[in-house]
């Protein structure tokens, strides 16, 4: 076996990071965000799980039958290259930015041993200092990513499934029923509202086809590791979560930075919540090392693409994007010190969360429905299967869904963004064509010259 070889992960670890990735960034405070909508959101986990398990369809096909380096930004520049230029762009910035809430979330956790992580400056420090420390550790390859992202996922796992297990013994239908809609809205709009709450939990689904490129025999093993990741990640998404909703009132669920250790400890004492915060915090840090390596990969395709900076797509001998690492975490330093210098004094870090994650999931929507589109195109241009087709278009209702359920001025944000995208992608596209001119008058002249001659 050769040394590149080694270094690429398999089956198991390929599935450890795609539900990694969702568990680690995504379980940790939803049962206090759901609270505040109330047990209702169970059909929002409905909904979300039918679209979550479309898109890992739609990533398990192409990976299939057209595999591409860097997932979603391949699929949309199949569409369109404009869409491929918006998508690298779109997907890039929401990785890094999600990879900043779960270091926020990391730290926050870790607030129950260091007290004095409860302040901004010392938070934003050990923020900053978590986001350097596995940007070396993927700088030693993926192997170590996967290696800590299935300790993280295994750590996260004893506490959720001992309440997802253990906690129906404390269950009370009533107190289910009497949160039922705690949003103050009808039940139509709760519901739809929820849907984008529940789908940062599934924001990874495509991680395996991102990073197709440092898995083992990855036709075979991408499509598996999507697939098995999302099934497992939304069992227990949707048993530990109702559970809680059963056993506390909505309002105490709400207020808790620690629902997990909320729960455990009503279940098997108190002596649970330290471990419950640690095993949190070591979840959220080895997510956060598992998407600094999607970040690598995405902005190596873009840069492949020519959409990024050539510095951005230089690797070593192990394909690891190593200066495109350092400079996402230069500007998740950058935006870490920002929100520090313009956030009041007593923000806290479950709103930096909400706001960041809110933001990130926005932005992946585009790239998640041109994937789909093109899951369509792909397969209408070959075997023209319609259960496939259908598929796809159940994906594109789902982040039409999604969207509807945002905040207006989150999304008329995203639009905007969207859209001054293809500013940008004119102005490439009008340097290249200028350039092809140029080449084309040159040879011309060159041609009359040699028939002159």
């Amino acid at each position: 076996m050769s040394s590149d070889t080694s270094k690429k992960i398999g089956l198991i670890a390929c599935t450890g990071v795609v539900a990694g990735n969702m568990m680690g960034s995504g379980i940790a405070l939803l049962p206090s965000t759901l609270a505040k909508v109330g047990s209702i959101s169970i059909y929002s986990w409905i909904i979300c799980l039918v679209g979550a398990l479309s898109l890992a369809f739609v990533y398990a096909r192409l990976a299939t039958n057209n595999p591409q380096e860097g997932g979603p930004i391949a699929y949309a520049g199949e569409v369109s290259p404009a869409f491929g230029f918006q998508t690298g762009v779109l997907y890039y910035h929401a990785n890094w930015i999600g990879n900043l809430a779960i270091a926020i979330t990391g730290v926050s956790y870790l607030s129950v041993f260091f007290p004095i992580l409860n302040n901004t400056i010392p938070a934003a420090i050990a923020t900053i200092a978590s986001v350097w420390i596995f940007t070396i550790i993927n700088l030693l390859g993926g192997s170590w990513v996967s290696r800590l992202c299935t300790l993280g996922l295994v750590l996260i796992l004893v506490p959720i499934v001992g309440t997802a297990v253990v906690g129906w013994g404390h269950f009370d239908a009533t107190t289910y029923m009497q949160n039922w809609n705690t949003s103050h809205s009808s039940n139509s709009h709760a519901i739809v509202s929820a849907v984008l709450i529940t789908l940062w939990s599934f924001v990874g689904v495509e991680s395996a086809a991102v990073s197709s490129g440092m898995v083992k025999n990855p036709k075979k093993t991408v499509p598996l590791a999507t697939l098995l990741g999302t099934v497992i990640a939304g069992v227990i998404y949707i048993l530990s979560t109702q559970v809680i909703a059963g056993m506390f009132p909505a309002s105490e669920v709400a207020a808790s930075g620690a629902p997990f250790a909320l729960a455990t400890t009503a279940i098997f004492g108190a002596w649970t919540a330290p471990f419950v915060a640690a095993f949190t915090a070591l979840a959220c840090f080895t997510s956060l090392g598992s998407w600094m390596m999607l970040v690598g990969e995405a902005g190596k395709r873009a840069a492949n693409d020519g959409n990024f900076p050539a510095v951005f797509g230089e690797t070593d001998k192990n394909g690891v994007a190593k200066k495109g690492l350092v400079l996402a975490s230069v500007m998740m330093t950058i935006l870490m010190i920002a929100i520090t210098i313009f956030s009041s004094s007593d923000s806290h870090a479950s709103n930096l969360f909400d706001i960041l994650t809110s933001d990130a999931v926005l932005l992946t929507m585009l790239p998640y429905f041109y994937s789909a589109v093109n899951l369509i195109r792909y397969e209408g241009m070959t075997t023209r299967n319609v259960f496939v087709m259908l598929f796809a278009g159940v994906a594109c209702i789902f982040c039409f869904i999604a969207l509807i359920g945002a905040d207006p001025s989150a999304l008329a944000a995203t639009f905007v963004v969207s859209l001054a995208i293809f500013m940008f992608y004119a102005r490439k596209l009008g340097f290249r064509q200028h350039l092809q001119l140029e080449q084309q008058e040159q040879q011309e002249q060159a041609n009359k010259v040699a028939q002159s001659h």
